[in-house]
């Protein structure tokens, strides 16, 4: 069978031609819009290196609402309620002429308070809604009995407790604001209630809702009711705060069922939910620390001193659908209701799941998250006909009963593969499997893709419990099964947070062990490939070169001096990521390289990695030795009268990505215009002549970025890239997704953050006659980062924007290749 080689998207060329040219200067208040956002390391340390073979050197580089305040009640007049009428007519015709994916016009929600409008958001018909799932409602043997019995006949009660921080969301884009609008236009059960707390934003965009301080609101057919207005000034990210408001709830508004909802942004398995403007020192609120809220949440009761029990824990939050958040939430609730992915800004709909429930209250817990899911992608794809989303429905009980074996059976054979030197098995599972905020690195994976690709016996019984435990799922993206986890392959720099986290939240050891040997054996990876900078001689000339080599792949100091290559051409990731690099260096031997991992063996590791199997890395020296890119091969020869780079079938099988680099020379520095996986790969050869093209958008030139690349179950490739721009002044990434077959589209928008633990929620939908103005990195003669600068001219972006390749017609282009190894090693080809 054919060994199968990196993905190349599909190359769409124009006839027309531009040119890239670099502006004004911008102060993006977070480093190079190369390295990702707000990442400074990797995008000015990571092309210093690769920068020099510009200059002729060799080629080398680093890796990486409103409510009413003071009792006043929301007016809505016999007027209001048939302008609000005939807009619904409207807009049920429109979605049934557009197919229910079409952008819907803006229409005024109904005024909250003394005729402002409090919303502004389209409202989307529900009629006949494609489903793309099936709702499961088996129940395993195996399942622990549910908390909550609904009592039945429509005579269950209802509290809904909304655990709204506020932030950026509501201060920039008034997201909270237009939510509190879509449940105040539920209409509501008086045995549904809703209980609001609203804190973590600097400016509420309504006349109601205090921006000093933390408040609690009940929400009512006729407006919101204050019933704390200084709830204090806690940050919303505290626990303790968390736990406060579930005991306030359930106190006072004692219920038969109890929904909790986390609104704002949210981070996934090791960062966790919620990021408070206000108190940005707090950091967010990790699953350790929503564990430790939800344990204290107790309530007398008449059994005495209980826990709070609720039907549903979700999150109006990204990336929170995570093995481990549903192992935190278990002891609490029954289900746990969130996405894999960044969720768009529109967020859940609350309008119609709110009045169904109102209409029911006795429905099951499932059928309630189904029309939550179906309400969440109907709403975004109204608002943005290209939107990437999921959402899935978790029955915890379920998995509480079938995923620990199971969990455990995967986690103790993958260990055992990797230390069984099937470390490049495991690796190419990762690589290929769906990837949520790459950009972010948080290395989050769905799980059931992940572990379908490890494809061993009890991969696959993890796979089929996985399937059972996720009763409801639906994505617009491909490879989205419902249910996330962390392991790392990008870096490793979150692996001792991870590590200190799953031993306080009581995820399983075996699993714990099991990235650590895969972690561990990386960073041996990554020391291999530094190694072949230095000169043999360096090596045998004394000195702890080994642990120079382990401060830059960790990210701490070097003592590498300046006669060394090491410090030359790896200076850059020596004082930054974790990610390894490599160049055409000294093709060391592997008995060289395996004698120097050997070295690992009674070492102690840099601050913040005692988490690495030292002994596994030495154990397992020669073998990462074998498997490892010799960078004395990434080199251009002649072949039938072209150029190409030759590498082994054993070489190719370790490169999982293949990207072409450009740079513009314009007389003072290079244009970095970034990664683009377009190349020629014929056999083992690759193909460096190029064609002098680079991407556009309505014939401007863009710096673009690629993010992933994933095969879907059909074969066909999913592509997805972002560019650096301002949207509108504000400083964003364009987000473009290629889909194989079909024309690329820019699927919307999210903003830059500058150490922003958690991920943005939403993406900005772009518009047009939006304005566009792409940004580039431009980096000195000598190779040193300058600055960041607008690129080319700003435009106007159609309504159907056109992306493809077009004829630069700047006199001097650079173009490289990199290469990415399974160990996250860059390799790049040297420059002419």
């Amino acid at each position: 069978m054919e060994q199968k080689k990196p993905h190349s998207r599909e190359e769409q060329v124009g006839s027309g031609s531009a040119n890239a040219h670099k502006g004004e200067q911008v102060n993006t208040g977070h480093g190079p819009v190369g390295g990702g956002q707000g990442n400074s390391g990797s995008g000015q340390k990571g092309q210093r290196g690769l920068l020099s073979s510009l200059m002729g050197g060799s080629s080398s580089g680093s890796s990486s609402g409103g409510s009413p305040k003071g009792g006043l009640p929301i007016k809505i007049n016999l007027k209001t309620i048939l302008v609000l009428v005939v807009a619904v007519i409207v807009i049920v015709l429109l979605l049934k002429m557009c197919g229910g994916g079409c952008d819907m016009p803006d229409l005024p929600d109904p005024p909250i308070n003394n005729g402002e409008d409090f919303g502004g958001e389209t409202t989307p018909s529900f009629e006949d809604i494609p489903s793309d799932s099936t709702l499961d409602t088996s129940v395993s043997s195996l399942a622990r009995a549910k908390y909550v019995t609904p009592v039945g006949g429509g005579n269950d009660t209802w509290t809904i407790m909304v655990y709204m921080c506020g932030t950026d969301l509501e201060s920039k884009y008034k997201m909270a604001t237009m939510d509190l609008q879509e449940m105040l236009n539920a209409n509501l059960s008086d045995k549904v209630r809703i209980v609001v707390t609203t804190g973590g934003c600097k400016k509420w965009q309504n006349n109601v809702i205090s921006s000093s301080v933390n408040q609690i609101w009940e929400l009512k057919d006729d407006g919101l009711v204050p019933k704390e207005e200084n709830w204090g000034t806690s940050a919303m990210t505290d626990p303790n705060h968390l736990t406060d408001f579930i005991k306030y709830c359930a106190t006072y508004y004692p219920a038969d069922r109890n929904m909790l909802i986390f609104w704002d942004h949210g981070g996934g398995s090791v960062t966790g939910y919620g990021y408070d403007e206000k108190n940005t020192s707090s950091s967010s609120m990790t699953l350790t620390k929503i564990d430790s809220a939800l344990k204290n949440a107790k309530v007398q009761t008449s059994n005495g001193t209980e826990v709070v029990k609720f039907d549903i824990i979700g999150f109006d939050a990204c990336l929170m659908a995570t093995l481990e958040t549903g192992l935190v939430c278990e002891p609490y609730a029954d289900y746990l209701l969130a996405s894999e992915e960044t969720e768009p800004g529109t967020g859940w709909y609350y309008t119609n799941w709110l009045t169904k429930l109102s209409q029911n209250t006795s429905m099951p817990s499932i059928e309630l998250g189904k029309i939550i899911v179906d309400d969440f992608i109907s709403s975004s794809c109204a608002s943005e006909r290209n939107a990437q989303v999921t959402l899935s429905i978790v029955d915890l009980a379920e998995m509480k009963g079938t995923v620990p074996s199971a969990f455990n059976d995967f986690s103790t054979s993958t260990n055992a593969m990797i230390k069984a030197d099937n470390y490049a098995q495991i690796a190419t599972a990762r690589a290929g499997a769906r990837q949520f905020a790459k950009s972010s690195k948080i290395n989050q994976v769905d799980f059931i893709d992940f572990a379908n690709r490890v494809n061993t016996t009890e991969s696959k019984s993890l796979v089929k419990a996985l399937l059972g435990c996720v009763k409801y799922n639906r994505s617009t993206m491909s490879n989205c099964y419902g249910i996330s986890i962390y392991f790392p392959y990008e870096d490793t720099k979150s692996m001792n947070s991870a590590v200190a986290s799953y031993k306080a939240i009581g995820i399983d050891s075996e699993y714990t062990k099991c990235i650590q040997s895969f972690a561990s054996l990386e960073v041996g990876g990554q020391v291999s490939a530094a190694a072949s900078q230095v000169s043999p001689s360096a090596l045998s000339g004394g000195g702890d070169i080994l642990g120079s080599l382990l401060g830059g792949v960790t990210g701490g100091s070097s003592s590498g001096s300046s006669t060394s290559p090491i410090g030359s051409l790896l200076g850059s990731f020596m004082g930054g990521s974790s990610g390894s690099s490599a160049s055409a260096g000294n093709g060391l031997d592997v008995s060289t390289i395996a004698g120097l991992l050997s070295g690992f063996s009674g070492r102690s590791m840099p601050n913040g990695y005692d988490w690495v199997d030292t002994e596994l890395v030495a154990d397992h020296a020669e073998n990462i030795a074998v498997e490892f890119v010799d960078p004395s091969h990434i080199a251009a020869t002649e072949k039938d009268g072209k150029k190409v780079m030759t590498l082994t079938d054993a070489e190719w099988a370790l490169i999982q990505t293949v990207e072409l680099n450009v740079f513009v020379k314009d007389g003072n520095g290079y244009i970095d215009l970034g990664y683009d996986n377009t190349f020629e790969l014929n056999g083992n050869d690759l193909s460096v002549t190029y064609n002098g093209t680079w991407l556009t958008i309505d014939g401007n030139v863009i710096a673009y970025y690629l993010e992933s690349d994933t095969e879907g179950k059909d074969g066909k490739w999913t592509t997805v890239g972002r560019v650096p721009c301002k949207l509108n002044g504000e400083l964003v990434n364009l987000q473009i997704v290629f889909v194989e077959g079909k024309d690329p589209i820019i699927t919307g928008a999210y903003p830059m953050y500058e150490d922003l633990d958690v991920e943005a929620k939403g993406l900005i939908q772009v518009k047009a006659g939006d304005t566009i103005q792409p940004l580039c990195d431009y980096y000195n003669l000598d190779g040193s980062y300058s600055a960041t600068y607008t690129l080319g001219s700003s435009f106007k972006i159609s309504a159907s924007p056109v992306i493809e390749n077009l004829k630069l017609t700047n006199s001097e282009l650079k173009a490289t290749y990199r290469l990415t190894d399974i160990y996250g090693n860059h390799f790049w080809l040297p420059v002419d």
